[in-house]
């Protein structure tokens, strides 16, 4: 990773965690130096600014705060061959308001074919351009969430998969997780 990939990657993470406000950054003319250093117009740039667009918003401080509670909560994934059947739980009543509410907002976003651009998913931009090769099924537990996701569509299936491995690495180590998956997209 070049130098100027790490100093995206680290301002990205630090726009997501809401340190650094796009509104705030281009107010104080902050926004044109953060620009110039994020890649100023380039195809990367705008995915950022998709994703801390007014309309994310709300989806991004609640992923992000389930970032900061990642310890209290528990994941059992089931690996079908189909697809997955993963149950996401916590004690904590606030935690389960925010998987409850993550997992109902991304799920509502697909089912209007609103786009999330998440630049530390490979799984998830796919998920959103083929909503309809796969199969989605959300129970609310009193402790958290259970979800289904299963498709006929082999290569589907394979990023279904990718996906709870990497929801899987979120819950497990928090924000370095996410990091990673920056660097690596």
């Amino acid at each position: 990773m070049n130098r100027r990939q790490l100093l995206k990657s680290i301002l990205s993470a630090l726009a997501i965690a809401g340190y650094v406000q796009a509104d705030r950054a281009s107010a104080s003319g902050m926004g044109s130096m953060m620009g110039n250093m994020m890649g100023g117009d380039s195809p990367d740039h705008e995915g950022m600014r998709a994703m801390m667009s007014p309309e994310n918003r709300g989806p991004m401080r609640t992923g992000m705060e389930l970032f900061q509670v990642h310890a209290e909560v528990h994941r059992k994934v089931t690996f079908l061959p189909n697809g997955i059947h993963a149950v996401t739980i916590s004690a904590v009543p606030h935690t389960v308001a925010l998987l409850q509410a993550h997992v109902t907002q991304m799920y509502q976003r697909l089912a209007e074919d609103q786009p999330f651009p998440y630049p530390a998913s490979r799984s998830v931009p796919v998920m959103f351009a083929h909503p309809t090769l796969y199969q989605r099924k959300l129970d609310y537990l009193k402790d958290g969430v259970a979800v289904t996701e299963t498709s006929s569509d082999p290569e589907m299936i394979q990023v279904i998969h990718a996906h709870a491995r990497e929801i899987t690495r979120f819950v497990k180590e928090g924000m370095p997780a996410m990091m990673r998956g920056m660097m690596s997209s």
